[in-house]
């Protein structure tokens, strides 16, 4: 939203209890005048921020009602617990403190608590600063306050007392039209939408909410194979103690008294191995705590054991070792009592048991079949991604990140500036080529933009399509190593008085102006009442974002036409990038000695940060439930062969009395084996293909070809004939003589 617009919501709302908006935003932060500033990410809030997300500040208070009143007025702050911990060595005396930001002196007026992080999953905010201070904080937001077509805000609301979420979408769409027949220059256009929080979360982020998804069905897939394994060793425990339960029943036990026996046991032994698995994912958690990836803005992969997960997760030991240790504990009171007292055991249900253990070791070595194939699925999909072209160059590149807005430069000393160190960069030992861009690759931000495509005939429902955009200085295509395929790049001669151009990718031009030299072609930049742009060269289209997005449509615009106040130097090295670390700085020093670098970083290091490092996780994620699942179906088929030998000791003894060799006594096992691997390949391999078509397809990764997904198949079935082989070998080292007369 924009700021008016939240204030009238904010006012005409019934449906809500509060309404509050945010926006996030970076400081120049000094502890006190002497310190040398750095560039720390805040956010720059309404008043009632702390009151709506019902947060009590650790120390102090929050921000006061007039201190949201009068714009510029009341330089009061919020400081992250981090913050005051480490900058401020967690002093008790803190509220009251001065602090700077962009050279302007605000008084501490609370530490947030530790638990509170912040509004987003990543992001950690050091600092919280009134809206009001915007204008005079920063000349690009001297209209954030007053223009109705500036929307950058946030809006979060706290449903009021019985009020529903669907009144809240009704509200909201009555506020909304009052406000567009109210303002039609700005507002005739736009529209009020609510969403609660996990569906604004999921939108903001496709991609996570399908790899989270895709981790949750793997997780479900393991759970079966576990809960089948649970079934069986259940089957096995009850035909074994065939003979204690028809005892029991005989002397006056009561059927249920048998089974809540039974199933009492099994929740002793789940609530034993829920105690270890928690133990084990705690162990696991803290290698992703405090995960910090380096960037302009900082990301922070905050991994912990959340009450409602682990809660969650030990009721599902239990309800699976309930549910599926109900049945076959029913199964076992319901035997005979003559004939299982006669025959120790060996009942006519035995062999349905045994049937029923069969079909599930089929189940299990499907699922792992499936887990498995989607496991060589997703590494192959990532591998092929690290190893294409990332479309920009991936070594010998230094990096940082300079905003002259934080030591409130004019637009003109800031062209100066980054003028000045654009040309001292050129002029550094070892740099071939320097530049300036908005956006880095694999920088996590992507600058949305609406364009109108001449001669593209646009959908009846919108007046313009979307793409994404980066600011870049002359010279910057040769230092990134993008490749120019078509037309020329930018120039020094692209300046804001002659006519304005851009470059658009591969992707862009084949979508609107298909089969078509795009150079010479215009578009309108910022919709249909926009400025016409003339496209003067194509750029291969490349990785922007993540190693494993789709395609999308990407354009370039030259710096000198479109200013930004926050840009990063590049600058393509002949050595290794590192080097240039301090003589960055020390150039940065000498144009102006106040202004703090943001970020400094090598290519190399973003690749690995953002792209190996990541990926490695996720695979050896996916890779650990793939091999987690093939152990849970290996020990069912170890079972079920053991417990077959067992059951077939008289026949495998009369066997062997007549003249069977052990080679062929492994090998009647080992059929049975291959059988059960067999069945379970047949179902799992159509199943994985089809589920794992869906998967690639939400995940933008290549479909698996039918030809590796066979390979697995084959390896299962080899691993299942290495589980048979042991309880195969057992049974080919019986004595016949003693077997016989055991029975």
């Amino acid at each position: 939203m924009s700021y008016p617009d939240y204030v009238d919501f904010r006012a005409k709302t019934r449906a809500f209890s509060g309404l509050t908006a945010f926006r996030l935003s970076t400081f120049g932060f000094a502890a006190d005048k002497q310190a040398l500033p750095e560039m720390r990410a805040g956010m720059l809030v309404s008043g009632n921020f702390f009151d709506v997300l019902e947060v009590t500040p650790a120390l102090g208070r929050a921000f006061r009602r007039e201190e949201d009143a009068v714009p510029g007025r009341d330089a009061v702050t919020v400081i992250s617990h981090d913050l005051w911990r480490l900058d401020f060595g967690s002093a008790p005396d803190i509220v009251g403190r001065k602090l700077l930001l962009d050279g302007i002196e605000f008084t501490i007026v609370g530490v947030a608590p530790e638990s509170f992080t912040g509004t987003d999953q990543y992001f950690r905010p050091s600092l919280y600063v009134p809206l009001m201070l915007a204008p005079r904080l920063s000349n690009n937001d001297r209209n954030l306050l007053v223009g109705r077509d500036d929307r950058e805000l946030q809006v979060k609301g706290r449903l009021a007392p019985g009020a529903s979420a669907e009144q809240a979408v009704a509200e909201a769409g009555v506020i909304g039209n009052g406000l567009a027949r109210a303002y039609p220059a700005t507002n005739r256009d736009w529209s009020a939408a609510i969403r609660t929080e996990l569906q604004a979360r999921a939108d903001e982020s496709s991609g996570d909410t399908n790899l989270v998804r895709m981790l949750l069905i793997l997780a479900g897939v393991v759970l079966l194979i576990a809960c089948a394994n649970v079934a069986n060793l259940t089957l096995s425990r009850g035909m074994a103690r065939s003979g204690e339960i028809a005892v029991r029943l005989a002397i006056g036990a009561g059927r249920w008294q048998i089974v809540r026996q039974l199933l009492a046991e099994s929740v002793v032994i789940a609530v034993a191995a829920g105690a270890v698995g928690v133990l084990m994912a705690e162990a696991f958690v803290e290698q992703f705590a405090h995960w910090r990836i380096p960037a302009q803005i900082p990301i922070e992969i905050n991994a912990r054991m959340d009450t409602r997960v682990l809660l969650y997760s030990l009721a599902a030991a239990l309800a699976s070792a309930v549910l599926f240790g109900l049945v076959p504990a029913i199964k076992a009171t319901r035997a005979d009592i003559a004939t299982a007292l006669k025959a120790g055991g060996r009942t006519a249900s035995a062999h349905r048991h045994f049937l029923g253990r069969n079909a599930l070791v089929v189940a299990q070595a499907a699922g792992s079949l499936f887990l498995l194939v989607l496991t060589a699925q997703m590494y192959r999909g990532l591998s092929s991604a690290l190893a294409a072209p990332a479309g920009f160059r991936t070594s010998r590149m230094f990096m940082a990140s300079f905003n002259p807005q934080l030591v409130h430069a004019t637009d003109e000393q800031a062209r100066d500036f980054y003028k000045r160190l654009v040309e001292g960069a050129r002029q550094l030992p070892g740099a071939r080529s320097a530049a300036l861009a908005n956006v880095v690759p694999l920088s996590m931000r992507l600058n949305p933009v609406s364009i109108v495509p001449e001669g593209y005939q646009l959908p009846k429902d919108g007046n313009s399509v979307d793409a994404y955009d980066n600011i870049v200085g002359d010279g910057y295509f040769r230092t990134a190593g993008v490749s120019i395929l078509q037309g020329r790049e930018f120039a020094e001669s692209d300046t804001v008085s002659s006519p304005r151009v851009a470059v658009v990718n591969q992707h862009l031009a084949e979508k609107y102006w298909p089969n078509r030299n795009p150079v010479g072609k215009r578009f309108r930049l910022g919709g249909p009442q926009g400025d016409w742009v003339e496209v003067v060269g194509l750029a291969k289209t490349g990785k922007y974002n993540s190693l494993v997005e789709p395609q999308f449509d990407y354009l370039y615009l030259p710096f000198a036409q479109n200013y930004r106040t926050e840009m990063n130097l590049l600058v393509a090295t002949a050595g290794p990038s590192v080097s240039l670390a301090q003589p960055v700085r020390y150039l940065a020093k000498s144009i102006d000695s106040n202004q703090p670098v943001i970020w400094l970083s090598s290519i190399e290091e973003q690749f690995r940060d953002r792209a190996t490092r990541v990926f490695d996780a996720i695979i050896g994620l996916i890779g650990g439930m793939g091999l987690l699942g093939l152990a849970l179906a290996l020990s069912g088929i170890y079972g079920v062969m053991s417990w077959s030998v067992t059951r077939r000791r008289r026949e495998i003894g009369i066997r062997m009395a007549v003249g069977a060799g052990r080679p062929a006594v492994v090998g009647m096992v080992l059929r049975h084996g291959a059988l059960l691997g067999a069945c379970g390949a047949a179902i799992g391999l159509p199943l994985s293909l089809w589920l794992g078509r869906g998967l690639a397809s939400s995940m933008g990764m290549p479909v698996l070809d039918w030809r590796i997904a066979t390979l697995v198949a084959l390896g299962l079935l080899a691993m299942t004939l290495a589980g048979a082989y042991i309880p195969a070998r057992r049974a080919s080292r019986l004595d016949p003589n003693k077997v016989l007369r055991e029975e």
